[in-house]
């Protein structure tokens, strides 16, 4: 499969932009299979004529990926769901259910599903950028700045924030432990969230792999 798809003559950024969005569309839906994307991916960078378009452009196949992990790394819930909610007014079928006649159970039924999505969405790409990383299709500077940045506090929703933050290093502590890079920060980040009663116990699970992880210096890579 991924020597058809290194075969392809793409002379444009559409079609590009279009092969791009199939593979990486297919490894956020199919989170069994991301290794094997991921793979695919870095074998599809590291080709220097499929990652170079045949024009005289800087457009590559490693920068269109990364802009679509990027884009779904940085979407802000907030800014999702107010769309979701006027994209619900709009339909005036839906508007009239939901708002004039206030049906609490569709209403928070359609809610619910958008956070589950959208939080399996965004786990699902950190898993992804993680395997990227452990292929080699992406450059270290690009998994410190989304480890620091799930690091800070500026995050509406703090246990979806966590959760990435613990799916990253899962993957990619391993390898870091080897550089010069200081992983107790982001490791103490998530140790008070086991405290936390509101917190759920997946998370806590999950926290408690990463710590154990880092206590045994990355030794043991846990679940991939």
């Amino acid at each position: 499969m991924t020597q058809k798809m290194i075969a392809l003559p793409i002379h444009n950024v559409k079609l590009l932009d279009d092969i791009t969005e199939i593979i990486f569309d297919r490894a956020l839906k199919r989170q069994n299979y991301t290794h094997i994307y991921a793979q695919m991916c870095a074998c599809m960078i590291n080709d220097p004529k499929f990652n170079k378009l045949a024009t005289d452009t800087k457009i590559t196949f490693q920068k269109v990926l990364l802009k679509k992990c990027y884009d779904v790394f940085y979407t802000n819930y907030r800014q999702e769901l107010n769309k979701l909610k006027e994209k619900m007014k709009n339909d005036k079928m839906v508007y009239i259910l939901l708002f004039v006649y206030q049906v609490p159970k569709r209403r928070m039924s359609t809610l619910n599903n958008f956070q589950f999505d959208f939080n399996k969405k965004s786990i699902c790409n950190c898993r992804f950028i993680g395997e990227l990383f452990r292929k080699g299709a992406v450059p270290e500077k690009v998994i410190l700045s989304c480890i620091r940045d799930l690091s800070k506090e500026n995050y509406e929703n703090y246990e979806l924030q966590m959760h990435c933050l613990c799916t990253i290093l899962q993957l990619v502590g391993p390898i870091l432990s080897k550089t010069s890079y200081d992983l107790n920060k982001p490791v103490n980040k998530l140790l008070p969230s086991i405290n936390n009663h509101g917190m759920s116990t997946t998370l806590k699970c999950l926290i408690q792999q990463v710590k154990k992880m880092h206590s045994k210096g990355w030794m043991d890579e846990g679940k991939k």
